[in-house]
């Protein structure tokens, strides 16, 4: 089992670790990011509470953005815990 991510991760490391979060930011603003050719510029100094300022989300899609990566990474080791046995 990987260590808990925080809000304090940065995006490069979130992503690598989990590239399927991608398509969740894509939702909250990453595809501006990626337009702009600025993700590779910012993502291994961004933070994931950075990312939500950034985007202006408000407290209500922060919650709801934080809890889709909780619910996708729990997701993502349950099945690898369930391949390894």
């Amino acid at each position: 089992m990987r260590q808990r991510i925080t809000l304090d991760i940065n995006l490069k490391e979130l992503l690598e670790d989990y590239p399927q979060v991608r398509e969740i930011l894509r939702d909250y603003g990453l595809g501006r990011l990626e337009e702009e050719d600025l993700l590779d510029v910012v993502a291994d100094k961004l933070t994931l509470k950075g990312f939500f300022r950034l985007m202006e989300l408000d407290e209500e899609d922060q919650g709801k953005l934080w809890m889709k990566i909780q619910n996708l990474i729990r997701e993502l080791e349950d099945l690898s815990w369930k391949e390894k046995n």
